[in-house]
């Protein structure tokens, strides 16, 4: 039993009624740094308790436990070790030791008093008599044999008596045999042995129930046989060495079903006995979760690596364009001066509206993945302070309502509150309501409605763009906020669109604390939906005007929003 425990791969203590310690094994003894000839210097404390009645205090309140939970603190002169909550299920304790695992706590009912000695001596001295009751009986059947006269050998020895203790000891043996099944059955590794050769010689009820392999199927296996073929080398090697030191290594085991899991093993080679004793344990989930994190981890750093190209290639695209913007508008003032002359054939005009056009929407799309990239990589940040909600929303409403004037679409906006002030980013707020309000100009046709809906209730602002324009397909509602993404995806599309505003917009809502989502139907039209919280920040004043150089900004936006619809 001693080399069984020193093969487990936790920590186990073996205490008696008393709460003394009577063995530990190697994994335990390392951990505290003691030798097994100082287990009893090993001071035990339970649940920060030293009342050595703590256990028969339990058996008063209640004969059988059903859960018990302890802390076990192991103090010595070098070292304090906590085995945390163990568990007593369904047993009695009013037996003679307690097996403490790492995982769990077991009352074992080893029979033969091991006060003052280990388990393993006990063990002994039950193999020593039944051996020196079987060497007499043995002597006696020789002398039978020989014809020789017993019976003077039989009045000098009892040989009831060896009968009895022979019966004795084959009893203890199948309770010692029942207890040591019992230690496996509570055993978190798979416990075994095969020969040299590698043939199965031994195995628990545990394996079947990991493996489906049954124990009579099992024993008639070489491990050869259920070890993974890519793994069968390492395995040789270890059955082919000489060395008993104990040895570890993981494989692949094959189940009944033909699937693999993966194990780790402890195999020790006891030479006299030509076998190796092994335990096992199942680190399948350990081993995906592994290969989930380093999958996880690749990911990121693909992200990262994609966002960085993302955020050079924004950034080197928006210089160009700031230089083409910029000697636009010097071209169309000097054009309005009257300082350029153009033949009565060109129209400088159009062409100029045509650069500026597409340099918007060219805008947009490099803003959008800048602030993409920086949202992914946290450096996007909301400026949140107490404004008036209902103008922030009014404001870019009307600024459109303009801005598509004569058109054939009309924009309506309605509020339950004329004023209202609450905690918000109105920038943030601004490029919500404008992306939202772009899709709904894309998709309705004229003579269409757009509705901007502002509900305000004890916990909510609620915020809704409703249109009666084409509608989404059903298949893209779900993913409508992935990046990439686009609600209509026909070749024939009536405007352009990146496909990552949606995503945008769903990152803004969420920086606000709030949600948004997607109610449409193909033919009847679409309703966006969104909220942020009912609150305001701590400060004496909201900001509440707006200068020229901001409805002057709104103007900018709108123009860079909507250049993939109209012309500026």
């Amino acid at each position: 039993m001693k080399q069984f425990l020193d093969n487990l791969d936790t920590c186990v203590i073996i205490l008696d009624k008393q709460l003394d310690p009577v063995l530990c094994n190697e994994k335990l003894l390392n951990k505290l740094e003691i030798n097994s000839e100082d287990i009893l210097d090993i001071k035990i404390v339970i649940d920060g308790k030293e009342e050595k009645n703590i256990i028969s205090e339990i058996i008063e309140e209640s004969k059988k436990i059903k859960k018990l939970k302890l802390a076990i603190r192991l103090i010595t002169s070098k070292k304090t070790i906590e085995l945390e909550s163990k568990i007593v299920e369904d047993t009695f304790l009013d037996k003679d030791v307690i097996i403490i695992f790492s995982d769990n706590v077991k009352v074992i009912n080893f029979n033969e008093n091991v006060e003052n000695t280990t388990i393993e001596k006990s063990i002994k001295k039950e193999i020593d008599k039944t051996a020196k009751c079987i060497e007499r009986l043995n002597k006696l059947l020789d002398n039978l044999e020989e014809g020789k006269d017993v019976s003077k050998l039989i009045k000098a020895q009892d040989l009831k008596k060896d009968i009895e203790v022979m019966l004795g000891e084959i009893y203890k043996s199948k309770l010692i045999k029942k207890d040591f099944e019992l230690l496996l059955g509570i055993s978190v590794d798979l416990v075994g042995s095969m020969a040299i050769n590698g043939q199965i010689k031994t195995s628990t009820k545990a394996w079947s129930k990991c493996l489906g392999w049954s124990e009579k199927e099992l024993l008639n296996f070489n491990i050869l046989d259920l070890v993974h073929e890519k793994d069968k080398d390492d395995f040789i090697n270890i059955l082919i060495s000489s060395d008993e030191e104990v040895k570890t290594i993981e494989n692949k085991i094959r189940c009944k079903n033909n699937t693999y899991k993966c194990f780790r093993w402890r195999i020790k080679l006891i030479k006299e006995r030509e076998t190796f004793a092994f335990t096992i344990r199942d680190i399948t989930k350990d081993v995906e979760e592994q290969e989930k994190r380093k999958q996880l981890e690749e990911a990121i750093a693909l992200e990262s690596i994609k966002n960085e190209f993302f955020a050079n290639m924004s950034h080197e695209f928006k210089t160009p364009l700031n230089i083409i913007l910029g000697t636009m508008q010097l071209i169309t003032k000097s054009y309005s001066d009257d300082n350029i002359v153009c033949n009565n054939n060109f129209d400088l005009d159009k062409y100029l509206k045509l650069i500026k056009q597409n340099s918007y929407r060219l805008l947009r799309l490099v803003n959008n993945l800048i602030d993409m990239t920086r949202i992914d990589n946290g450096y996007y940040e909301i400026k949140l302070a107490n404004h008036d909600i209902v103008k922030v929303v009014e404001d870019i409403t009307l600024s459109v309502a303009q801005y598509i004037e004569g058109n054939g679409i009309n924009l309506i906006f309605d509020t339950n509150y004329e004023e209202y002030i609450v905690a918000c980013d109105p920038e943030k707020i601004e490029r919500i309501l404008l992306n939202l309000l772009s899709n709904s100009i894309k998709y309705t046709k004229q003579g269409g409605y757009i509705y901007v809906n502002l509900n305000i209730d004890k916990h909510n602002i609620n915020i809704s763009v409703k249109d009666n324009g084409e509608g989404i397909v059903e298949e893209k509602l779900p993913i409508i906020f992935n990046r990439f993404v686009q609600g209509n995806h026909i070749l024939a599309r009536p405007c352009e669109g990146s496909g990552i505003g949606l995503s945008l917009v769903k990152s803004l809502v969420e920086m606000h604390d709030g949600n948004i989502n997607v109610e449409s139907k193909v033919g009847v039209g679409t309703e966006f939906k969104f909220d942020i919280p009912n609150k305001k920040i701590d400060v004496n004043e909201y900001q509440s005007t707006i200068s020229s150089s901001a409805e002057s900004s709104k103007i900018e936006k709108c123009n860079i929003e909507f250049s993939d619809i109209y012309g500026v």
